[in-house]
């Protein structure tokens, strides 16, 4: 077995590694081994290389759950579920989103962490931010009101706790958290973005969702309070950016309206998968009682109605629709229609 792994795995100054830089087919040569032989030892010498390992102490694991990573996870899988219809990714976030509003809430508020079959520590203004993205992209992913309620009631909280409501922007910590030095205002992206950043992206998507424009005004306050970091340092807000190109574009409004269930929409979905659209709502709902629920929350779909025997698609803007379509190409291209910058067709006819 030793010869075995010097030649399988190679030797190093006298040292065996876990590395298999030869063919299979050579290896096989220099052992005299058919190449199934060969595949059967690496097989059984897997589980003896278990068994040593097992000797040593295991590394240590930090065994906590974080709201605000599951947040981003959960955005993550939900994405992934809507650009690529597939609905196991959808589940995989409902799971991890249901976990965290029934393990991590209590009443409205959220707790930080959660370990040894309890939650812990007053949550962060990520948490709230990335949860509520997370729950944002659940609905679009699949439809389902509750997700957008449960966003909507996170928001109240950020408003009520964390928001400057005199200078605009955000704070890391509640208002009721334990006493600080200073409450620290989120200001730069790093490889996780910062609360801040996302929750005005939040407060966007509210603002197209619901048509209440309170979310765009609390939004813009934002922008103003990071005005001087957008200018002086835009790399350092880059997930700010986005919400940025979201707040000064026209963003597209899309409605799908189905007879019956969401997999009627998928020839229409199919259509949005294929395109990048970076600055939209989704909302796809069945006619009768799913409607009618979802209008309570998003005038937008009101009085809006599937085709015959088909869904229907609505794309519009500040909620002004184009017409109606249940054709795929039309639909594609109604949401590959660009809208220039204010300035920015005059600006490029001057070059």
């Amino acid at each position: 077995m030793k010869l075995f792994f010097s030649v399988i795995c190679g030797n190093f100054e006298g040292r065996n590694i876990l590395h298999t830089p030869r063919p299979l087919t050579e290896v096989a040569k220099a052992l005299g081994m058919s190449e199934e032989q060969v595949r059967t030892a690496i097989e059984e010498s897997k589980d003896i290389l278990y068994e040593a390992r097992r000797q040593r102490p295991p590394p240590l694991r930090d065994e906590k759950i974080l709201t605000s990573w599951n947040g981003l996870m959960i955005s993550a899988y939900a994405r992934a579920a809507l650009a690529l219809g597939n609905e196991r990714y959808a589940q995989r976030a409902e799971r991890a989103a249901g976990f965290l509003l029934q393990k991590l809430r209590k009443s409205d508020r959220l707790y930080r962490s959660f370990n040894d079959g309890r939650a812990q520590h007053d949550a962060y203004l990520d948490d709230y931010a990335f949860l509520t993205a997370g729950l944002l992209d659940l609905f679009e992913a699949t439809g389902d009101t509750r997700r957008l309620r449960e966003a909507i009631s996170l928001d109240r909280v950020v408003e009520a706790n964390y928001e400057d409501r005199s200078g605009g922007g955000f704070f890391l910590t509640a208002d009721d958290h334990e006493r600080l030095l200073a409450r620290e205002r989120p200001s730069s992206d790093g490889a996780e973005p910062s609360g801040s950043s996302v929750e005005m992206l939040n407060l966007l998507r509210f603002s197209e969702l619901t048509t209440n424009a309170a979310y765009r005004k609390r939004a813009e306050r934002a922008f103003t309070a990071l005005g001087g970091a957008l200018q002086s340092s835009p790399a350092a807000v880059s997930e700010a950016l986005l919400a940025l190109d979201f707040f000064l574009d026209s963003a597209k409004e899309i409605v799908i309206v189905t007879r019956r269930s969401r997999a009627e929409a998928e020839p229409l979905l199919a259509r949005l998968r294929a395109r990048y659209v970076p600055n939209r709502v989704l909302l796809v709902a069945a006619e009768g009682r799913p409607v009618a629920e979802l209008a309570r929350l998003v005038p937008l779909v009101e009085g809006k109605v599937a085709g015959k025997g088909q869904a229907m698609a609505y794309v519009c803007k500040r909620g002004v629709c184009d017409l109606p379509t249940a054709d795929p190409a039309v639909f594609e291209k109604q949401i590959r229609q660009v809208d220039h910058l204010p300035g920015a067709v005059e600006k490029h006819a001057t070059r």
